[in-house]
C-alpha cells in the first residue's frame, strides 16, 4: 500500500512539473540585440554613436517590439556594455565573428546588424497656390540588414530593402527626437527616418513571416528517433526512456512520442530500396527533460507487454 501511495505520489508531481514547464516554454520569446544602424552612403557618413544611427537604431527596436514576438536588450545598456569592452563607434555590417562573441557576451539568441548603403534626394516641381509655389522633395533609402544567430553564427535572415518617404506623406510623428547640425536640413532628416521606419518594419514583417514559414514546414515533418537507454524501476511501474532527439530537433516538453518495434524491411527485390518496414506499437512516452542532445521521456501507457530497447524507434506525435 505503501508503495502504491509512492508511486501516486510521484505521478503527480512529475504530472504537475510537466505542465509548468510547457507552460513556460510557450511564453519563451527569443532574444535579439539590435547593435547600431549606421551608414555608409556616400556622402552620408553617419558611425553608431552619431545622432541618425541612434535614431534608426530605435526605429527598429520599435518595429521588434511592435511585433509581441521578441524581448529586445535595452540599447542604453547595450552602449554602456559596448563602451566598456572598447567596441564602439564602428561604421557598417557587424561581421558573423563579432556578432557571435557580442551575443554570448550579453545573453542574446540573435543580433541584428544593419546598414544604410544609399541615400538620395529629390525633389518635384510642386504646384502653384496663388503666388506661392509649394514643392515636394523626397528621400531614398537603400538599407542591408542581416541577423544572426549567435550559436551557430548562421545568417537566419539577409536582405537589401529600399523606400521612398516624404514629409508631406508621413502620417503622424516619429516616435524618435529629430537630431540636428549633422549636414542634413530638419526636412531632409524627417525623410530619411521615415523611409528607415517603412524600412524597419517590412523587414520584421518579413522576418516573422519566415520564422512561421520555418515552424510550419517543420511541423509538417514527421519527426522521428530511436532509444539509446532506457531506465526502470524494480517493479517496472515506471520506466524512462532516453531518446537521440535533442533541443536544435525541435523536440520539447510535454510532446506525447510513440515507441514501435521495428518488424520485417521490405526490398525491392532489384534494388534493395526499401520500400516499407512493418512498425508494432509498443509504448507510448512523453517528454520529460530536453538536453542538447538527448531527450527524456516517461513512459505512460504500454501497449504491449514487451521491454523497451535500445534502437526501438520513437515518433513525436505531430
Amino acid at each position: 500500500m505503501k508503495n502504491q501511495k509512492y508511486i501516486i505520489l510521484c505521478i503527480f508531481i512529475i504530472s504537475f512539473t510537466l505542465v509548468f514547464s510547457n507552460l513556460s516554454f510557450s511564453q519563451e520569446l527569443p532574444r535579439i540585440a539590435v547593435v547600431g544602424i549606421t551608414s555608409t552612403a556616400p556622402g552620408y557618413f553617419w558611425r553608431s554613436d552619431s545622432p541618425l544611427s541612434l535614431g534608426a537604431t530605435d526605429l527598429m527596436v520599435n518595429a521588434l517590439l511592435k511585433t509581441n514576438r521578441f524581448r529586445v536588450f535595452e540599447r542604453a545598456k547595450l552602449d554602456l556594455l559596448l563602451q566598456e569592452q572598447n567596441f564602439q563607434h564602428f561604421s557598417g555590417l557587424v561581421d558573423q565573428t563579432t556578432a557571435v562573441k557580442l551575443g554570448k557576451m550579453i545573453g542574446v539568441d540573435a543580433v541584428l546588424t544593419g546598414s544604410i548603403t544609399n541615400i538620395s534626394f529629390k525633389k518635384s516641381e510642386g504646384i502653384k497656390i496663388g503666388p506661392i509655389k509649394v514643392g515636394k522633395s523626397y528621400a531614398k533609402v537603400v538599407m542591408t540588414i542581416r541577423i544572426i544567430d549567435v550559436t551557430t553564427g548562421e545568417i537566419l535572415f539577409s536582405t537589401v530593402q529600399e523606400e521612398e518617404a516624404s514629409k508631406s506623406g508621413v502620417s503622424g510623428v516619429l516616435p524618435i527626437p529629430i537630431p540636428g547640425g549633422i549636414g542634413f536640413s530638419k526636412q531632409e532628416v524627417v525623410d530619411v527616418l521615415s523611409a528607415v521606419e517603412l524600412i524597419c518594419n517590412k523587414v520584421v514583417l518579413n522576418f516573422v513571416a519566415k520564422m512561421d514559414k520555418k515552424t510550419v514546414e517543420l511541423s509538417s515533418v514527421p519527426l522521428e528517433g530511436y532509444v539509446v537507454k532506457v531506465v526502470s524501476t524494480s517493479s517496472g511501474t515506471i520506466t524512462q526512456v532516453y531518446i537521440n532527439l535533442g533541443a536544435n530537433s525541435g523536440i520539447k516538453v510535454g510532446d506525447e512520442v510513440r515507441i514501435y518495434r521495428e518488424g520485417e524491411v521490405i526490398l525491392d527485390p532489384k534494388t534493395n530500396e526499401v520500400l516499407d518496414r512493418e512498425l508494432d506499437l509498443i509504448a507510448q512516452a512523453r517528454v520529460m527533460k530536453v538536453k542538447d542532445k538527448l531527450s527524456i521521456a516517461m513512459v505512460t501507457t504500454k501497449f504491449r507487454n514487451i521491454p523497451i530497447q535500445q534502437l526501438d524507434i520513437v515518433e513525436v506525435v505531430r
